[in-house]
Formats: C-alpha cells, sequence, structure tokens
C-alpha cells in the first residue's frame, strides 16, 4: 500500500477537497442570507481544516517548530470550529467564550506537546482523543435536536460525525495497544491511507449534509407561508379545503358525520371604522383563536377571506354535531375582545351543511354561504344549517 499511495500526496488531495468543501460554504452564502453567519463559521473551519491537511501534506518545507504543533493545533481548531458551526446549524449557540476557551487549551495543549520525535504516541492519543471527543459530542448533540427525529439528512450528518469519531478513536487504540505510530501521520501502511482518506471525504460530505438541511429547511419555510394565514396563523383556503379532501376520503373511527361551516363575522367593519384597521387584525386573530380551541379535536378551521372562515366538523351523530356547531358560536359570543378601556363584543353568523364525501365540499360551499346569508337576514349571531335551524336565534 505505502509502495502504490503516497501518504503526502493523499494529503494534499485531502486539502484541496477541504478547500472545496470551504467554496462550497461561501458559494452558498447568498443563496442562505438567514444562514449566513452560519455558513461564514463553517467555510473558516474548512479553511483552518484545509490548511492543517496542505502542512501535512508539505511537512518536509517546514522548520522544526511547525512539523508536528502547526498542523495538528489547526487540525483540532478547525474541528472544534466546525463542531461550534455544526451546533448552530441547528440554533444551538454556545458562548462564544466558550469556543475561545476551548482553542486556548487546545492551542496550550499541543504547544506543551512540542516537538520530539521520541513523543509521538503521546501525539497520536492525544489527536485521536481530542477528534474523536468533538466526533462524539456532535452525536449527541444532535440526538437533542427536535430536527433528529423528523429529517433523515440530520441523522446522516450524525452518522457522518459518528464515524469520524470512530475512526480516531480506533486509531488511537490501536497505537495504544501497540500498532507501531512512528512517523505519526505520515506512517506508512493501509490504516494511515484509509484513516486520511477518511479526513479527505469529510469536509465536501459535510458541505453537502448541510446545504441538504438548509433547503430542507427553505422548502419547509416555504410551505408553511403557503399554507398559513398569516395574520391568523390558521390554514389557508386553498390548504384546508386539500385536508378536508384528505379527510373525507379516509374513513374515521367513531367520527362519520360531518358538516362544513362558513362562519362570517358580525358587523366587522364597524370595528375597523370605529377603532382601526390594527385593531380590526386583533379582533381577528383574536376570534381565530377562539374558534380553533372550540373545534380543537374534532375539527379543521381555515381564514377563508376578510372576516369569513370555514371550518369542518367531524362527530359521531346529528346530535353531537348540533352541540358543537352551536358551541363554536357561543364561544366567540363569551370571549369579548379588551382593548384598553373598551371592550369588542365578537358574535359570528354560522352556515353548516352536511358533507357526505370530498366531491361535496364546492356545492357544500355555496350551500353553507346561502346560510349565512340567511344567518345575517334573520339576525345574526345564529347558526343556520342547510333545510332548518339549528339554534333559535340570539339577539
Amino acid at each position: 500500500m505505502a509502495a502504490q499511495f503516497d501518504l503526502r500526496t493523499i494529503y494534499l488531495v485531502a486539502s484541496c477537497m477541504a478547500a472545496l468543501g470551504c467554496a462550497t460554504f461561501v458559494a452558498l452564502r447568498p443563496m442562505h442570507p438567514g444562514a449566513a453567519d452560519v455558513l461564514r463559521r463553517h467555510a473558516v473551519a474548512m479553511a483552518v481544516l484545509s490548511t492543517a491537511l496542505l502542512m501535512y501534506a508539505l511537512r518536509d518545507a517546514f522548520a522544526t517548530p511547525l512539523v508536528h504543533v502547526g498542523p495538528n493545533l489547526l487540525a483540532s481548531i478547525g474541528i472544534a470550529l466546525s463542531v461550534d458551526a455544526t451546533l448552530r446549524t441547528f440554533d444551538r449557540r454556545p458562548p462564544g467564550w466558550l469556543l475561545a476557551l476551548q482553542l486556548a487549551a487546545l492551542s496550550a495543549l499541543w504547544i506543551a506537546l512540542g516537538e520530539h520525535d521520541g513523543d509521538t504516541l503521546a501525539r497520536v492519543l492525544v489527536f485521536s482523543a481530542v477528534h474523536g471527543a468533538y466526533g462524539l459530542a456532535v452525536v449527541l448533540l444532535l440526538k437533542r435536536t427536535p430536527a433528529w427525529g423528523r429529517q433523515r439528512y440530520v441523522r446522516a450528518l450524525g452518522t457522518v460525525f459518528g464515524i469520524y469519531a470512530g475512526a480516531h478513536l480506533l486509531r488511537g487504540a490501536i497505537a495504544l495497544m501497540g500498532g507501531s505510530p512512528a512517523g505519526g501521520a505520515t506512517a506508512p501502511g493501509i490504516a494511515q491511507v484509509v484513516f486520511i482518506l477518511l479526513f479527505a471525504l469529510m469536509p465536501i460530505v459535510l458541505a453537502l449534509i448541510v446545504q441538504t438541511i438548509l433547503h430542507a429547511r427553505i422548502t419547509g419555510e416555504l410551505r408553511v407561508r403557503a399554507t398559513t394565514d398569516e395574520l391568523t396563523g390558521l390554514h389557508t383556503r386553498g390548504h384546508f379545503f386539500e385536508l378536508a379532501r384528505n379527510r373525507l376520503s379516509r374513513p374515521q373511527a367513531g367520527r362519520s358525520v360531518h358538516h362544513l361551516l362558513m362562519i362570517d363575522l358580525d358587523h366587522f367593519k364597524s370595528v375597523n371604522d370605529r377603532f382601526g384597521h390594527s385593531v380590526g387584525d386583533r379582533a381577528l386573530c383574536h376570534a381565530a383563536r377562539v374558534l380553533n380551541a372550540s373545534l380543537r379535536g374534532c375539527g379543521l378551521l381555515s381564514r377563508y377571506g376578510g372576516e369569513e372562515f370555514c371550518a369542518l366538523i367531524s362527530t359521531r351523530d346529528q346530535d353531537e354535531a348540533r352541540r358543537a356547531i352551536d358551541a363554536l358560536r357561543a364561544s366567540l359570543q363569551n370571549a369579548p375582545l379588551r382593548v384598553g378601556q373598551a371592550t369588542i363584543a365578537l358574535t359570528a353568523s354560522v352556515g353548516a351543511v352536511p358533507i357526505v364525501d370530498a366531491d361535496s365540499l364546492e356545492r357544500g360551499l355555496v350551500r353553507a354561504d346561502d346560510c349565512v346569508y340567511r344567518a345575517k337576514t334573520e339576525g345574526r349571531n345564529r347558526v343556520v344549517r342547510y333545510g332548518e335551524a339549528l339554534a333559535e336565534p340570539v339577539v
């Protein structure tokens, strides 16, 4: 293996790979402005690792004080910076003084070990312990993030750091059990070649996984924006009907009676005229919270537009549906909005239409709107069901 591969050449390739990882992180910054600081930190970490690997490759060109201390120190600083950047990728922000303390401790450690050739075993053990500990720390901290269970990319990142840590700890164990550490980073052998190749691949793999995580995060944010009403936080109209169709197409144990509701706040224009649109927005948000709390567990709620909401409730029978729909109307009546010294009473006219399947949604929407119109003409603050009244008028 030593005859086929020149270790310094492999180190040079590894340095180029780390530099490519650095360039990748720099190129990603314009595409992810919200993560610019994290990507800058990743780029700095890769630049430091690239420099360390280059120093291993050009070892004979450096003066004696830099042969061991320089590359070992830079490699350790690089992994510390990489771990810090990785944690910040998941909004875990260690204090700056902690990172500074780590870098100072690593500097003192490698300077203390010095350049004595007889200390090669100690350097191998320390290097393996430092890099193994950082790799394991990332894995443990990633497992504590909410994204660990939801995104396979995060688990892949943990696997990369786990393999990285395992390789370093294995190298240290082999050296401790009598494996010849002579030559340290440039010692010949298949294990050393595999170790360096792993070092070479990690930067670019790390860059690809972080890029994938950031893209997935942006995709998720865009989906939330597309499916969530910006003001109230409810489902948008289009997303509501998508969810409603899915619910109606799948049988639900014990909940086979469905009703589509149109909910129109009464006299809402007067709220805007009297208190201003900012208070009107607060009133909409207040109504959304109250209605959503009333429906929790038995229905879907969306903002249909303006002061109108749309809901789908699923119940066991018609009697339960009557109670749930009128409780929805009453919940809003019983929860006025308080703004300073003013109390704003909020009520709603509700149109309810029985729904059999997903194909009847559009038809039901037209009928529910007709029921709302009837509720308005009959005095507001009431529920009107298609074909009958579900509640007595409340004035």
